[in-house]
Parts: C-alpha cells; sequence; structure tokens
C-alpha cells in the first residue's frame, strides 16, 4: 500500500525535516514500513535525515496525530522514542493498513511533537 502526503522526519541533531504534500512518501509492505521524503536525494546524508525504514515489531505505537494550523496525520513513534508523522487527510486508512500489517495502533489523537 502506497500513501502520498507530507511528512516530519527527525533528523541525528533533534531538528526536523518538513515537507509539504506530495513530497512524503508512505509504504507498507509485508509487515515493513518505509516514510520518506521523495526528491530529497543526497541533501538527507549531508543532514542526517534518514528515512523510517522499519519492521512492526521496531515501532512502539501508530496514532492519529494533530498538529498546528490544522494540519492532521498519523504518527510514528519508534522504540528509541523518535517520533515520524505522515500528514494526510486519509488518518484511518493509514491506521487500518498499519493493523493489518501487525503495527501496534492507538486510536488516541495525539499532539504533534517538535523534538526528537
Amino acid at each position: 500500500m502506497r500513501f502520498i502526503g507530507g511528512a516530519s522526519i527527525p533528523n541525528m541533531s533533534g531538528w526536523r525535516l518538513n515537507a509539504t504534500w506530495p513530497l512524503g512518501v508512505l509504504t507498507m509492505e509485508d509487515g515493513r514500513l518505509h516514510l520518506r521524503v521523495r526528491a530529497l536525494g543526497p541533501l538527507a546524508k549531508l543532514f542526517g535525515i534518514r528515512p523510517l525504514e522499519c519492521a512492526a515489531q521496531e515501532i512502539a505505537e501508530v496514532f492519529p496525530c494533530r498538529g498546528m494550523f490544522g494540519t492532521s496525520g498519523v504518527g510514528f513513534r519508534t522504540e528509541d522514542t523518535r517520533h515520524f508523522y505522515f500528514l494526510t487527510g486519509r488518518i484511518q486508512d493509514v491506521l487500518e493498513v498499519c493493523r493489518q500489517q501487525g503495527f501496534a495502533v492507538s486510536d488516541e489523537k495525539q499532539r504533534v511533537r517538535f523534538g526528537r
């Protein structure tokens, strides 16, 4: 399954890369999730930005989220407590696919965190 939207991805120093629609790409297949920013290329490595690539057991929680200016989407909290966000209007579709792929999904809406 593939979704197009926005994305917010932390780098290793604690700041975030925020990309609007249609630059965020979320794909899920065979119990694996991949969240990236399209067209970032070699700049990603330069700024310490790595896409989220993991199996269901590596994600502590998947949850609906609400950001600034009325943005909404789906959050992914990793076992090392980093937060990744996929901004989309198809929240329930993404959550349902995550459930089907074996991810731990919460229905409790959370605020977007701006730190790691």
